[in-house]
């Protein structure tokens, strides 16, 4: 889809760009050609698309996957979405928010379709980035992939490995590997973003690989990274039941800096303070 093509659409459907929900329609039939060839989709693959918006991506995802569920919060896509829905068997519309979405429901859906493994393919909204990631990272039933066009600066965040780490970059470390598969300038998209895009490949996402527990990790994590400025010993501890003199004893004992900060942590860091304490 070129910019003219979605004009006429917007108009043909009275549309315009909602910029609280960050609509920024992709105009490069290149970049929708980039997004298939990092999400690798073949006939065999039944995918999860979320905000189809208008459908560009959605048609091309028809064509080459097996079955395609996507998720849209906007009503106001109804008409289109409907149309491509009626000539494309092989397409299902959900209206739902994709953060409302439990397990549950969603593995009622793959069992309705008979489907075990499922990918994720989107263009979505730069702040839906890392809830999104987050939630289907630490699913019960997890995606292959994860391709999703984001901000540049997302994308480089989560796949520099020397990088300071943010929370959405260690649930990634965490579960998966991921690459940056390609840059996506902003005058690929209407109206035009103020940053570059890129598109970020997540795969070989499994379950919780450690000894130590899940939940107490990210517990740590949560409150390590509450006050960014503060060190990260200060933060740990606002516990009651860690005690400073505790905490630095184990700082030394896994060679951790006193004044390191939470965002300086690899994640075997995080695994060994958790370990430890």
């Amino acid at each position: 889809m070129d910019l003219s093509q979605l004009k006429f659409l917007l108009k043909k459907y009275k549309l315009t760009p909602n910029k609280v929900r960050g609509q920024n329609f992709l105009v490069s039939d290149e970049v929708l050609d980039q997004i298939l060839d990092a999400a690798q989709v073949s006939q065999q693959d039944f995918i999860l698309e979320i905000g189809p918006g208008l459908g560009a991506l959605t048609q091309r995802l028809v064509d080459q996957a097996s079955q395609v569920v996507a998720f849209e919060i906007d009503k106001k896509f109804q008409m289109p979405l409907n149309k491509l829905a009626k000539v494309s068997k092989n397409l299902t519309i959900e209206w739902q928010d994709i953060l409302s979405l439990t397990d549950q429901q969603w593995q009622k859906i793959l069992f309705a379709h008979q489907i075990k493994n499922y990918k994720i393919v989107s263009n979505i909204p730069y702040y839906l980035t890392g809830k999104l990631v987050e939630k289907f990272i630490s699913a019960k039933h997890k995606p292959v992939s994860m391709t999703l066009l984001v901000q540049k600066e997302v994308a480089e965040r989560v796949t520099l490995k020397k990088n300071k780490h943010s929370l959405l970059s260690l649930a990634v470390s965490f579960y998966a590997q991921s690459k940056l598969a390609f840059i996506v300038t902003k005058d690929k998209f209407y109206p035009s973003p103020k940053v570059d895009s890129a598109i970020l490949h997540i795969s070989d996402i499994k379950a919780w690989p450690y000894k130590v527990d899940e939940q107490q990790v990210w517990q740590l994590v949560h409150r390590g990274m509450a006050s960014k400025r503060k060190k990260l010993i200060n933060n740990l501890s606002t516990d009651q039941s860690l005690d400073k003199k505790q905490l630095s004893k184990i700082f030394d004992d896994i060679n951790l800096d006193q004044n390191i900060r939470a965002e300086d942590l690899a994640v075997q860091d995080w695994i060994a303070l958790a370990d430890n304490l």
